[in-house]
């Protein structure tokens, strides 16, 4: 078993010597081009190899530099690249994957980097902003239902009260409710007839975030026009309603407007008075005939407020309390030297409540509900109840008027007109 082991071992030396040898010949390419121009001169070249050795401490054998010589002359240890192919190609890839792998690696993350950036900062916000507005569109096409659903059922639901305010209506009411109620019939058929144009456009459907751009546009103005449609209709449904409400309301107005009239008529024992009531009874009979609610009002809150005052009874006293003044005096708005004498004083009951009066004012014009006023009196009067005062500190003659019930106007026993001022 050795003698392989060394005879192996030698072999290997020996190659590798021959290597050497030409690798030595390479380096000595000058030396190795002139020697080896002929085979004459191999010898030569051998023993300038053997030098060469020598000189460095080396022993070669004759055999070993022949092979050596030898093996540089058939280029038998020159590297010959394999010729270029597929596999070749393959190999050195596999050979320099180190570099390539690293700039890969560097580049399949900034492509990650780049479609993970792409993702979340535009396609994500994006999507969501699709979805956002496909549910938008799909919720306002389904209020737009609900308001069609709605309209309808006000539409039913006025239908019904105008007929009940119909059935309960009198001759009297017939002329102006009748206009009421025609006017009431005109806006809820108009309502229903915009309804009815609305649900012929086709509705908003079918819109999710993958079709929301492409239909977003047409969805948006199908909207529109439907929403527009809703409008007018509900303006037609709440005149419709306005027409019922005011039939209603001129129904409660007439009510007992003629009881009213009657019991003013009553209290009346005034001369001129019962003319007043007739010509405010007529006024509210007019407005409730031509459908005019203000009017009515307005004429039977005075006949109301008429048969009030008919009713009342109670005494005009002049105020005498102490830091009150019972009387002023004012220059009157068209002269400096003239002057205008009042008497301040109040309306006080049998029971010896104090009144609120409406009291119109000869200044401006107005009428205020107070507890005092002045009462414009002759000079002559104001100085009397001027000197009363000032002899013991009160007004010791404080009656000047009396209003008795069935009268609108008192009875003085002051020389006045009645005129009056509510600020002084």
């Amino acid at each position: 078993m050795p003698e392989p082991t060394e005879s192996r071992k030698f072999e290997l030396d020996e190659v590798m010597l021959a290597m050497d040898v030409v690798d030595t010949l390479r380096h000595q390419r000058s030396l190795v081009e002139r020697e080896l121009q002929s085979e004459d001169r191999e010898q030569e070249l051998i023993e300038k190899l053997r030098k060469i050795y020598a000189d460095q401490g080396l022993e070669v054998s004759d055999e070993v530099v022949v092979q050596g010589v030898r093996a540089m002359r058939e280029e038998r240890f020159v590297y010959r690249p394999p010729p270029k192919g597929l596999k070749t190609s393959l190999a050195q890839i596999y050979v320099n994957r180190g570099r390539w792998a690293k700039g890969l690696l560097i580049l399949l993350v900034a492509l990650a980097a780049v479609w993970m950036g792409y993702r979340y900062f535009y396609a994500l916000p994006a999507e969501r902003g699709r979805t956002e507005m496909a549910r938008e569109l799909a919720g306002r096409a389904g209020a737009q239902q609900e308001r069609i659903e709605g309209l309808r059922a006000r539409i039913e639901t006025s239908g019904k009260a105008l007929q009940k305010a119909l059935s309960q209506v009198s001759e009297a009411e017939a002329p102006a409710i009748r206009r009421l109620a025609d006017r009431a019939r005109h806006g809820m058929a108009a309502a229903a007839g915009r309804l009815d144009s609305v649900e012929k456009l086709p509705p908003v459907s079918g819109i999710d975030a993958g079709s929301v751009a492409q239909k977003s546009p047409t969805a948006q103005r199908r909207l529109s026009e439907r929403n527009e449609l809703l409008d007018l209709a509900q303006k037609d449904l709440e005149a419709a309603q306005a027409g019922i409400d005011s039939i209603l309301a001129l129904k409660d107005e007439v009510a007992g407007l003629g009881g009213l009239h009657a019991a003013a008529l009553k209290e009346a024992r005034e001369p001129g008075v019962a003319g007043k009531i007739e010509a405010l009874y007529a006024n509210a009979t007019t407005a409730a005939e031509a459908g005019d609610l203000d009017g009515l009002r307005t004429a039977r809150q005075a006949l109301q407020y008429v048969q009030d005052m008919l009713r009342q009874e109670y005494v005009i006293q002049i105020v005498s309390r102490p830091g009150t003044p019972s009387g002023v005096w004012r220059y009157p708005s068209n002269s400096r030297t003239a002057r205008n004498y009042y008497l301040i004083v109040e309306a006080v009951s049998a029971s010896g409540q104090k009144l609120k009066l409406p009291i119109t004012s000869e200044e401006d014009g107005k009428v205020r509900t107070v507890s005092e006023w002045g009462l414009r009196v002759d000079q002559k009067d104001y100085e009397q109840v001027r000197r009363d005062k000032e002899a013991d500190g009160i007004v010791n003659r404080k009656n000047v008027g009396v209003k008795k019930r069935g009268f609108l106007t008192p009875e003085y026993s002051v020389s006045t007109t009645g005129a009056a001022i509510t600020e002084w």
